[in-house]
C-alpha cells in the first residue's frame, strides 16, 4: 500500500509539472533550435550526426529526433523530446529522493521517506530552470533525465536483480552522453561515491576496484571514446561573454525562483550555502560516499570541467546537472526539517510555497513570451509597411537572419523580406532596423540612425523570458537623412 501511495503522489506531481512545462512549448523557435534545424537537414543518415557535426550546437540524441521529425507541421513537436524528458525527470527524482532517505535512515517511518521523495519531485518538478529546458529542443532536459536514472540505479548498489540495475546504470550514461556532455558529471561522480563506498566499508583494495570497474569502466570508457570522436572536434558557434559568477548567479536565481538580479548577491550564496549544509548533514549521518557524490556533481567536477574543457562561453544550462543535484540534496534537508515537527513543518511548507511562487513568476513570463516573439513582431512589420517588399537590417547579421528566415511566413502571402547587411546598407536606408538585446543587457534608446543619418524611431518592443533568445526593438525609418 505504501509504494502504491508514492506512486499515485509522484504520478500526480509529474502530470501537473508535464501541464506546467507545456507552457513554454508552443512559442517561436529560438536561434539555438533554428541552427540545429539547419544543421541536421544537411545530414544524409543518422550516422553523420556523429561523425559530421562538429559544432556545439549538436546534441547527438537531439539531433536524432529532429532529424527523423523533418520537416514537421507542427514546430512544437521538436520539443517533445526535451518536454518527455523533462516530465519524466520529476517522477525520476522522487524516486531519488525516497530511496536515498530510506537508505540513510532505514529504521524511520516509511512515511518520512516517501515525503522525502514527494519533495524531490517538487522541487525538481516547480524550477524554472528546469522547467525552461523541458520545453527547448536541445539536450539539456533528456540529459537531466538520464542522469537522474543513472543515480536511481547506482542506488540500488547491493539489492535485487543488481544486474538489471548495472545494465540500467550504463544505458542511462550512455543516453545521458548522447544528450549532452553535461551528463558527464554523474558519471565522474558517480564513480567518486561507489570508490568512497568501498574504502568506508573496508572491503579491501581488490574487492574495492572489482567493484567500481564493474559499474563504472565501461561507462567510463564510452565517456573517453565520445570524448575522443566527438566532444573534442566541436566548435562553439559563439554567443554572448558573460562571467563565471554572473553566470552562477542565474543559476541560483533560476533554479530557486529568485529574481535575476538577487543572482550574485543572494541566490548564489543561498545555493551554496544549502549544499554545503546538505553535504554536511550526509557527512554527520557517516555516509561519505553520498557526500563526495554530491561534492563531486556540485562544486568539483564541473570546476574541472570550466578548466580542462576548452569552453570559452559559460552559460546557466551548462550546470543544469549540478542544479538538478542540488534540488536533490535541498529535498533531504527540507525532509530533515520536516520531520522535526511543529514549527519546522511550518517553516518546511512557507519555503516550498515561496519557490514555487517565485519559479511561477518566471513561467508566467516563458508562457507569455516565449523564448521571443519574432512572428509577432514580423507580422507587425508587415502590417504597417504598405509594400510588398519590406527591407530591414539589424544589429547582429546571422542571429537575426537565421530567425528572420525561419519565420518568414509571419508577413503573409504576397509579401517578401530583403535583408541588408547592417554593413551594406546604402543612402537610402531601409524600412525598418531591429535592435537585440539578450539577458540583463540594458535597452537601446528610443531613437537610431544609420551612418547616413537616416533616422529610425522605436515603433514596438517585443519581449522575451530569461534564458534563450531576446528581446527585439523594432525601429522604423521616419525621414531622410543628408544621403538622400
Amino acid at each position: 500500500m505504501g509504494a502504491r501511495r508514492l506512486s499515485i503522489v509522484l504520478a500526480g506531481l509529474v502530470a501537473v509539472f508535464a501541464a506546467v512545462r507545456l507552457g513554454g512549448l508552443f512559442g517561436d523557435l529560438w536561434l539555438d533550435e533554428i541552427w540545429s534545424l539547419r544543421l541536421v537537414e544537411q545530414l544524409n543518415g543518422l550516422s553523420e550526426i556523429v561523425t559530421r557535426l562538429h559544432v556545439d550546437g549538436n546534441h547527438p540524441l537531439n539531433s536524432a529526433w529532429l532529424y527523423l521529425l523533418l520537416p514537421a507541421k507542427a514546430e512544437w513537436t521538436y520539443r517533445v523530446l526535451a518536454w518527455t524528458t523533462g516530465s519524466a525527470a520529476v517522477g525520476l527524482a522522487g524516486l531519488v529522493g525516497h530511496r536515498q532517505y530510506a537508505l540513510l535512515h532505514p529504521r524511520e517511518p516509511v512515511l518520512r521517506a516517501r515525503v522525502a521523495g514527494w519533495l524531490a519531485a517538487l522541487l525538481v518538478g516547480g524550477s524554472y530552470l528546469l522547467i525552461h529546458y523541458s520545453s527547448e529542443a536541445r539536450g539539456y532536459a533528456p540529459a537531466a533525465a538520464f542522469s537522474l536514472l543513472a543515480v536511481y540505479a547506482l542506488l540500488q548498489a547491493g539489492a535485487r536483480r543488481e544486474r538489471v540495475w548495472l545494465g540500467t546504470y550504463w544505458g542511462a550514461c550512455a543516453l545521458g552522453l548522447l544528450s549532452h556532455i553535461v551528463a558527464a558529471h554523474v558519471l565522474l561522480a558517480g564513480a567518486v561515491w561507489s570508490g568512497v563506498r568501498c574504502l568506508q566499508e573496508r572491503s579491501g583494495w581488490r574487492a574495492c576496484a572489482r567493484q567500481v570497474a564493474r559499474w563504472h569502466l565501461v561507462p567510463l570508457t564510452l565517456l573517453g571514446i565520445y570524448y575522443l570522436v566527438f566532444v573534442r572536434q566541436l566548435t562553439v558557434g559563439g554567443g554572448p561573454e558573460l562571467d563565471l559568477v554572473t553566470v552562477l548567479g542565474d543559476v541560483g536565481a533560476f533554479t530557486l525562483g529568485l529574481p535575476a538580479a538577487t543572482g550574485t548577491g543572494l541566490a548564489l550564496p543561498l545555493l551554496a550555502g544549502m549544499v554545503s549544509y546538505g553535504v554536511w548533514l550526509l557527512v554527520r549521518r557517516g555516509n561519505w560516499a553520498l557526500a563526495a557524490f554530491y561534492a563531486t556533481v556540485v562544486f568539483v567536477s564541473p570546476a574541472a570541467g570550466g578548466l580542462l574543457g576548452g569552453f570559452d562561453l559559460l552559460f546557466p544550462r551548462y550546470f543544469i546537472i549540478s542544479a538538478v543535484a542540488s534540488l536533490l540534496l535541498a529535498s533531504y534537508v527540507l525532509s530533515r526539517l520536516w520531520t522535526r515537527g511543529g514549527a519546522w513543518r511550518g517553516g518546511t511548507l512557507l519555503v516550498i510555497a515561496l519557490f514555487l511562487v517565485g519559479n511561477g513568476i518566471h513561467v508566467a513570463r516563458l508562457v507569455r513570451d516565449g523564448r521571443g516573439q519574432y512572428r509577432a513582431a514580423m507580422r507587425h512589420i508587415a502590417q504597417v509597411t504598405p509594400s510588398p517588399v519590406i527591407t530591414v537590417t539589424s544589429d547582429h547579421d546571422f542571429r537575426n537572419t537565421m530567425v528572420l528566415n525561419h519565420h518568414a511566413s509571419a508577413l503573409g502571402p504576397g509579401r517578401r523580406l530583403r535583408y541588408v547587411n547592417r554593413h551594406e546598407v546604402t543612402a537610402g536606408g531601409v524600412d525598418w532596423v531591429l535592435l537585440h538585446r539578450l539577458d540583463g543587457e540594458k535597452p537601446p534608446a528610443d531613437v537610431s540612425s544609420d551612418r547616413y543619418e537616416n533616422r529610425y524611431r522605436l515603433d514596438a518592443v517585443f519581449r522575451h523570458a530569461a534564458l534563450s533568445g531576446w528581446d527585439w526593438f523594432v525601429y522604423r525609418r521616419q525621414g531622410p537623412g543628408n544621403g538622400d
